[in-house]
């Protein structure tokens, strides 16, 4: 049985999430390299950055730090495990920005950014935390189908 099947035997679904992203963490020799991962697992990290940096401090630190350089991946993840309306409240964040595709670049990002006011990242990071996507049940259920791209 392998690592993911046995991390989805555990009871509690944040724990299996836990173990999960324990797993595909060890296979991240360097930080924001993902290349030892498959397209499935980068889905998995990539809603796990978002999730992390917008529960840490909301939209306006997830683009500040260095998490931003995977907007348009991450987008693209939510949009994999069918979370439409937290996708659709991610491509509103991308609108704040005079251009698309978001800068990678940490510096050039960070210069659009200290122009923006803050009550514009206060309205998405209300509607983010109050979206209904279940992201934890959506993440499972994208495991379970494609348990066989999982270690």
């Amino acid at each position: 049985m392998k690592s993911t099947e046995l991390a989805l035997l555990l009871n509690n679904d944040v724990d299996k999430i836990t173990r999960i992203g324990e797993i595909i963490g060890k296979k991240i020799a360097i930080r924001d390299n993902f290349e030892n991962l498959n397209e499935f697992e980068k889905i998995f990290i990539y809603i796990d950055i978002f999730e992390n940096h917008t529960t840490d401090g909301g939209f306006k630190t997830f683009f500040w730090d260095s998490a931003g350089q995977f907007s348009h991946e991450i987008l693209e993840a939510y949009e994999r495990i069918g979370a439409h309306k937290t996708a659709s409240i991610i491509y509103d964040s991308f609108l704040l920005f005079n251009e698309i595709p978001i800068p990678k670049d940490l510096h050039l990002r960070r210069n659009i950014l200290s122009n923006f006011k803050q009550d514009l990242w206060d309205t998405l990071d209300q509607e983010f935390y109050n979206c209904n996507d279940n992201i934890v049940l959506l993440i499972l259920k994208f495991i379970k189908e494609n348990s066989n791209h999982f270690d």
